[in-house]
């Protein structure tokens, strides 16, 4: 095999390699959106009301049920549909914070790390 043919065979198995990964990297979103939304129902368990400083207590359901997952190239995330959610997460003049968010995110970390190694 010539330098010039066994080069280029070399520049398309990397090439398939990327795609591969590429595609495993794709197929894993949905599954790391699935554990973002399993940690998000688990944090906002709470039936009760809540002190400041943890998750906000379910009262109608709203806020555990409206969520949007996004996952793309090697983004995922979540957002809540629920307009109130940033002043739960901060808090406002009259109300101390309920922050969710990154105790969501801190929940969902050891599965999603899981699931994104086990692609590799």
């Amino acid at each position: 095999m010539s330098p010039e043919a066994a080069a280029e065979a070399l520049e398309q198995a990397i090439e398939n390699e990327i795609l591969r990964i590429h595609m495993k990297v794709a197929d894993a979103g949905p599954r790391a959106c699935n554990a973002l939304r399993n940690a998000e129902l688990e944090v906002l368990n709470n039936a009760s009301v809540s002190p400041p400083g943890t998750p906000p207590g379910v009262r109608t359901g709203d806020l555990r049920r409206n969520w949007t997952q996004f996952y793309g190239g090697d983004v995922i995330g979540m957002e809540s549909g629920m307009n109130y959610a940033g002043y739960l997460e901060r808090g406002t003049r009259k109300m101390a914070a309920r922050p969710f968010v990154d105790k969501i995110g801190e929940k969902a970390k050891p599965k999603i790390l899981q699931i994104y190694k086990s692609i590799l």
